[in-house]
């Protein structure tokens, strides 16, 4: 499969590509700035482009089986870069014609579902209400703008650092979060990238979100 990468030179991004790779994938990565990805791969390209324009990254999706978007933007308001990227990948995907998309979001997009789940997760979720309310933006706008595609929204709380964990992930489909005894609020971003290379070839979660968790 030919896979186009947003979001290459962010840290999910370089692991979802060497995930790509490692499942013998060709990749493309898709960067403003190429010279900060320092991977190299006989199957991997990379292609200058902006993320917010429909022509350049129709260029880049040419001849692509699916793309898988990493992006991600700064907290202070205001933030439109997740559905300003996604409207514009959309419009690329059609014109060269790629129907599979795997993105990128968190847990409580829909900030009022941490409403009464206790004071430290409120104050967590309001200090990143802009940043999670226009990730939700986006996620209602392939609900109601992109059922032609084959999207997937993946869904992890907070990301680490950290090896990946070898057991199975915990996963909820349309969950704004997952806890309880025995889930961990943070996840390695290599379990992360690992679940999203994975949908490239599993059609359970077409045209639905899935919430995702490690077990603690």
């Amino acid at each position: 499969m030919k896979v186009g990468v947003l979001g290459a030179t962010g840290r999910t991004g370089q692991l979802v590509i060497a995930e790509a790779l490692k499942r013998g994938h060709s990749v493309t990565a898709i960067a403003r700035n190429p010279d900060k990805l320092k991977q190299k791969h006989d199957n991997l390209s990379v292609v200058k482009a902006s993320i917010f324009s429909a022509e350049e990254l129709t260029e880049a999706f040419r001849d692509h089986d699916a793309v898988v978007s990493a992006l991600g933007f700064s907290r202070s308001p205001p933030v439109t870069g997740y559905t300003e990227s996604m409207k514009a990948a959309v419009a690329a995907m059609r014109a060269s014609s790629v129907k599979r998309l795997v993105l990128l979001t968190a847990f409580y997009t829909d900030v009022t579902a941490a409403q009464g789940l206790g004071f430290f997760l409120n104050l967590f979720v309001k200090f990143l209400k802009h940043l999670l309310t226009n990730m939700r933006e986006m996620e209602q706008y392939l609900e109601s703008d992109a059922g032609d595609l084959d999207w997937t929204v993946v869904r992890p709380g907070g990301l680490n650092s950290r090896a990946a964990r070898d057991q199975a992930l915990v996963q909820r489909e349309a969950a704004m979060a997952i806890s309880g005894a025995g889930v961990a609020s943070y996840i390695p971003r290599a379990n992360v990238a690992r679940f999203m290379v994975e949908q490239l070839e599993d059609d359970r979660y077409v045209r639905k979100a899935v919430a995702i968790a490690v077990n603690s």
